[in-house]
């Protein structure tokens, strides 16, 4: 199961026992009762106020109106938004076993973490629950990090309103959850609510403890525990065996704090020495059982659970964690008290108690809470051990979350001296496709190993490390020749046992020779990385083989066997990972751009909705630069040429960030100049030209760059503009170099795109009997490979060009250029011929191409404001919504609108008259 993949603990996120001693709070019940028509239901108070208690009792009730109810206990180490994320949706599952599933595979496959799809998957998973579902979440008060808070509130915000989700913890809640208030969709109970009234203070002490006592003594006791329940508990620990109770009653005063202290120390003083000496031994554990606490108290399993029994029966704040009660914790309260004891009487002991507790976990298979304890004990040598053991399994498998959250409880100063950690860091960071961090923790491995002294054999495999990752990282920088180099230069040298590095650098040689053009070394070097992956069982070196050996039959122009090799990429990634996870993502957005290339736009559009925020938040720039242009040609089609627009510019925005990136930022260029002058807009074309650093007037770079695919976009740009500009023969000249080297290289794909560019050059400059003859030889091929959209979407020049090579097929005079195939030729141009038909037709209603029509309310709203001057401050306060949700909104309308800041937004707005446009 991934739960157990992941090192999760199950008594968290399964409803604890209630105990049936507990005050039924009919009162709070009653509160309860009127939220189940809200979103969320908060309940914020100290520790000791009955939180946890309520919480059952209310699950319990919604459990037997057959409401299922998930339940999750928060601690201090869940302040990490994967780990989070792993947990809720375990939670989920524990009662609702089907949904989830899209999401977990993405946790588990992703060298990332895709926080957006991954709540994407799971809110569209609970919009398919029938009737009500309760999501409650305890101790939320451990959650601080932005970004898992942001990841919080965004589910709060999406989630279907059939789910209903409880929030508890101390003090005021991480949340803000100001849209939901606004909408009266947030039912909130604080301390004063959970205080005890009287009639609860007596059914508690007189009717559940029996203590008898007056109506005074209740009083009184009512007045100086002011209704705290943690407090009256500690009361009638201490008046069970007084006489004189009321005496005892009127001796104590003070704070919560202070009566937890003191009544805490009467009761535990009143204890056998024997039970004193194993509740302070066992007292800093998160969570035990019998066997765990025999360890750390030299008593048999059989002894240690009679103890834990008698504890939890004489109502000491032992909690039990699971129905079988075989998993206990103290009440944090109880626990606070009993470790600052055992820090006053036994401070010496403390550190070996938490490494015999981190030996046994490390035994039970609990690796995480083993490392909790060692890094507790001082001994975080010890615990970055357990860690690299496990570091390259980890890696190999790309099951690189639990890796992070090893890694961020051991302290840095200890990582930074330790080569394998830092080796184990860059693996992560170029995994998250982050070069510039891989590069700093590269740096660093490197001085760690140089005063690390290390073996001869440590010292091989280091570097053989060092250096695949140093490749990586020159790749993931969009430095391809270098990289290439490199690997060409270190793949000998690797040793034969280390088959996952030579998977890996075999991998990146791949990748590196397909986007230089050299498509038969990239199937080659794909077939080397697979067999060593094979070897080293690493599912997703095995994966991104294929992969790329997919992307290399693209390129050639075989759709037909690349689909195989997408298909089968996403069979081996179905089976090992489930639906929708990130190796299936990784091959997802290519599997869209071949059906929009057969014109299934439909299912194109599907594939890019189902991965686009993947590959936008976790993948290489490549699928990126996919995602974009895919979604960019969608919305052409579709006559949406400002949306289109607006797809290239997110792109060329996150390009910017990455100045390397020239490559995929050229195919973003290539396809910004081809939608501008589908509108006949050739000077927005010559400055984006202009803009990319290539002079529209000579063809001459600004920079330097080698005739490779680097360069293939930027002139094929060029080529449009001077058609464009009646400069046919120009673009031609330019065209016939680039086609020849195409052609040397087996680059069909490519090619073709340059044969229909020299086509309609010589059709516009009054040649059509050349332009057949650049094209006709192309055509069957094209249908062997059912390209369709790549004509469509050159428009009418391309739909004439169809038309006369109709009309010469069917008078055979196209016998010479396609030989034995005339006959299937003629029947793929006359489906051409009925496509493009179709397209004129389907484009006789087209849709007002107006940004404003994808502008929602709420962005108009917004832009509206903007316009009036408002601040971020400002807009917060008025819409009610929170700093960060304004953010999105500002960035969303950006993308809209084609431009990068606030002044740019407002300039463009009332351009377009958006001030005064209502929602259509």
């Amino acid at each position: 199961m991934w739960q157990s993949d992941l090192n999760l603990i199950g008594t968290k996120y399964r409803l604890p026992p209630l105990n049936a001693a507990a005050v039924d709070r009919r009162r709070l019940h009653a509160l309860l009762a009127k939220a189940g028509g809200s979103r969320l239901t908060t309940i914020a108070a100290p520790a000791g106020f009955g939180k946890t208690t309520l919480l059952l009792q209310w699950a319990r009730r919604l459990e037997a109106e057959a409401v299922p109810v998930a339940w999750l206990s928060l601690d201090e180490d869940d302040d990490e938004i994967g780990r989070f994320l792993c947990y809720l949706i375990a939670a989920i599952q524990a009662v609702q076993p089907k949904l989830g599933k899209g999401a977990v595979s993405l946790l588990r496959s992703s060298p990332g973490l895709p926080v957006a799809p991954v709540l994407a998957s799971l809110v569209n998973d609970l919009a398919r629950v029938e009737g009500r579902f309760t999501v409650m979440l305890d101790d939320v008060h451990w959650l601080t990090q932005p970004a898992l808070l942001q990841a919080l509130e965004s589910l709060l915000t999406y989630a279907p309103p059939t789910v209903h989700f409880v929030l508890a913890g101390r003090g005021a809640l991480p949340l803000a959850a100001a849209r939901l208030k606004v909408r009266g969709q947030v039912t909130e109970l604080h301390e004063t609510d959970l205080r005890f009234d009287l009639d609860e203070t007596q059914e508690f002490l007189n009717t559940r403890r029996a203590l008898a006592l007056s109506s005074a003594d209740l009083v009184v006791l009512q007045h100086r525990t002011e209704g705290w329940a943690a407090g009256l508990q500690l009361a009638s620990l201490s008046l069970e065996r007084r006489i004189e109770r009321s005496a005892f009653i009127d001796s104590f005063s003070g704070t919560d704090r202070d009566i937890a202290d003191f009544l805490a120390s009467d009761v535990f003083t009143r204890q056998p020495r024997a039970l004193q000496e194993f509740m302070l031994r066992t007292a800093f554990l998160r969570r035990m059982n019998a066997e765990l606490a025999a360890e750390l108290t030299e008593l048999t399993p059989a002894e240690a659970r009679d103890r834990l029994k008698h504890i939890e029966r004489a109502g000491l704040f032992l909690v039990p964690l699971d129905s079988e009660e075989k998993w206990f914790r103290y009440h944090h309260l109880f626990s606070d008290f009993l470790c600052h004891q055992m820090s006053r009487r036994q401070p010496e002991a403390i550190a070996g108690l938490h490494r015999k507790a981190a030996a046994w976990l490390e035994a039970a298979g609990e690796t995480a809470d083993a490392i909790h304890h060692l890094i507790a004990a001082d001994a975080g040598e010890a615990a970055a051990d357990k860690v690299e053991a496990c570091a390259m399994d980890l890696i190999r498998q790309s099951h690189v979350l639990r890796l992070n959250d090893w890694l961020r409880r051991l302290p840095p100063e200890l990582v930074k001296r330790r080569p394998r950690l830092l080796l184990s860091q860059v693996w992560l960071e170029f995994q998250f496709n982050r070069p510039t961090e891989a590069a700093r923790a590269l740096r660093l491995a490197r001085r760690a190993i140089a005063q690390s002294l290390p073996g001869a054999a440590d010292r091989r495999q280091w570097q053989s490390e060092l250096r695949v990752l140093m490749c990586g990282t020159v790749s993931a920088s969009d430095r391809s020749a270098r990289a290439r180099a490199l690997a060409r230069r270190w793949i000998p040298d690797l040793p034969e046992d280390q088959p996952f590095l030579i998977g890996a650098l075999n991998n990146i040689l791949a990748y590196c020779e397909y986007s230089l053009g050299n498509l038969e070394a990239a199937r080659a070097a794909c077939q080397t990385a697979r067999a060593s992956h094979v070897r080293a069982q690493s599912l997703f070196g095995i994966v991104y083989s294929d992969l790329i050996l997919g992307l290399a039959e693209k390129a050639a122009g075989d759709l037909k066997e690349a689909s195989r090799l997408f298909q089968r990429v996403r069979g081996i990634a179905d089976e090992a990972l489930g639906t929708g996870s990130y190796a299936a993502a990784l091959v997802g957005v290519f599997q869209g751009e071949l059906q929009y290339e057969w014109n299934n736009l439909e299912e194109a559009a599907r594939s890019l909705d189902e991965y686009r925020d993947i590959v936008e938040e976790s993948a290489l720039m490549a699928h990126e630069s996919v995602a974009h242009m895919l979604g960019a040609r969608l919305e052409a089609a579709q006559g949406r040429i400002d949306a289109a627009l607006a797809s290239l510019d997110r792109g060329e925005r996150r390009h910017g960030r990455r100045a390397r990136h020239t490559r995929l930022g050229a195919g973003l260029l290539h396809e910004r100049v081809r939608l501008l002058l589908s509108r006949d807009d050739r000077m927005g074309a010559r400055l984006a030209i202009q803009n990319f650093g290539l002079d529209p007037d000579t063809g001459q770079f600004s920079r330097a760059l080698a005739p490779v695919p680097s360069s293939d976009f930027e002139r094929l740009a060029l080529a449009r503009l001077w058609i464009a500009e009646g400069r046919g023969s120009a673009a031609v000249a330019s065209l016939e170099p680039l086609a020849l080297r195409l052609a040397q290289q087996g680059r069909g794909r490519r090619l073709l795109q340059a044969r229909l560019l020299m086509a309609i050059a010589r059709l516009r400059s009054g040649a059509p009997d050349a332009a057949e003859r650049v094209l006709l030889p192309a055509m069957a091929e094209a249908r062997r490979q059912n390209l369709l959209r790549s004509f469509l979407d050159e428009g009418a020049p391309v739909a004439e060009l169809v038309e006369r090579l109709r009309r010469r097929c069917a008078g055979r005079a196209a016998a010479d250029l396609v030989g034995s195939e005339l006959e299937p030729v003629r029947h793929y141009l006359d489906r051409l011929a009925g496509a493009f038909a179709s397209q004129r037709i389907g484009a006789a209603r087209p849709r007002p191409d107006h940004p404003a029509l994808h502008l929602s309310q709420r962005e108009l709203e917004v832009v509206k404001l903007l316009c009036n001057g408002f601040s971020n401050h400002q807009l917060s306060r008025h819409l009610a919504i929170s700093p960060d949700t304004v953010k999105w909104h500002l960035k969303n309308i950006f993308g809209k609108l084609g431009v990068d800041n606030r002044s740019q937004a407002i300039v463009t707005a009332e351009r377009l008259g958006l001030i005064s446009i209502r929602e259509q």
